[in-house]
This record gives structure tokens, sequence and C-alpha cells, in this order.
């Protein structure tokens, strides 16, 4: 997740349920589960694919009930991460550009697809509000930056 690798995604999929069908349909029945109706999981990784959707409140949804997982919440927040791979360190950069920039950011995940353009779900907490805030669509990483940073500044700003 840290260095947002579809491969890695992949490969845990096919550890966890034997293939990438198997898991997804245990990501269907979790989304069952939290009763997401505008949710359909056919990959692990969240590429485009023909009957693979979901819907941004959806997506803040998902967030809020992954970061009660102690182990998710601990790695969305990680902003570099060393691993060892043979002998040979090397480092992870989170993908979260708001993550160590942005006052209270503790996550939580970028992404891009050609279908879905450039997106970002980010958890903040100031004063012990929480918020969850997803931007999708965006045309390029500076947009899904500063769209995200006013909509969390509106909200503290604004919401009582």
């Amino acid at each position: 997740m840290v260095g947002s690798s579809n491969d890695a995604a992949i490969v845990l999929a096919e550890h966890v349920a034997g293939s990438q069908e198997e898991f997804s349909n245990l990501m269907n029945k979790k989304a069952q589960e939290l009763n997401l109706k505008h949710t359909h999981f056919i990959t692990p990784h969240g590429l485009d694919e023909e009957g693979h959707y979901t819907t941004g409140y959806e997506l803040a949804l998902i967030a809020d009930y992954a970061l009660n997982i102690e182990k998710i919440a601990k790695v969305v927040s990680t902003k570099v991460h060393n691993v060892n791979i043979n002998g040979n360190i090397k480092t992870i950069t989170y993908t979260n550009e708001l993550l160590g920039y942005l006052d209270g950011v503790n996550g939580i995940k970028t992404g891009f697809t050609n279908g879905a353009g450039r997106c970002l779900v980010t958890s903040v907490t100031r004063n012990g509000f929480n918020i969850i805030t997803v931007v999708l669509g965006a045309d390029t990483k500076k947009i899904r930056t500063k769209d995200s940073i006013n909509l969390i500044e509106y909200i503290y700003k604004n919401y009582e």
C-alpha cells in the first residue's frame, strides 16, 4: 500500500484467497456486509475493469471501516518505509502527498486509472475531530492535491 503497488495487491490476493477472483469475491462479501450498494469488485488492485466500480461516498465508508483496523491505520499513516530485499535496503515513499505536509493528515490512499483520473481519499484529525474526504477525477496530481486541501480546510473552517 505504501508504494501503491498493484503487483503486490495481486500477490497478497493470491496468498489470502488462492486467486484474484476469489479475493474479489471476499471483497464483494465485505461490501455487502458494509451495506455498500454501489460497489462491486472484479480485481484486488482497482484498475479499470468492466463491472469494477464504487462511488466517492462508498470509498469514504470503506476508508472509515479500514481505519478501524490497527494494521491498516498504521500502514496508511506511514510516509516512508524501508524494506530489506536480499540484503539490500530499499526505501518506499508513500504516494499520499498530503501525509506529513498538511496538519492532521493520517492517511489514506491515492489512486489513478484512466477511467477515474487521479483520486485521493484523505483522513484528517484535528482537535479530536475526524474527517474523510474523497477527490475523484482530477486531471493532474497538482489539481488532486489542491482540491483535497481546499475541501479539508473548508470543512474545518465551516463545520460546527
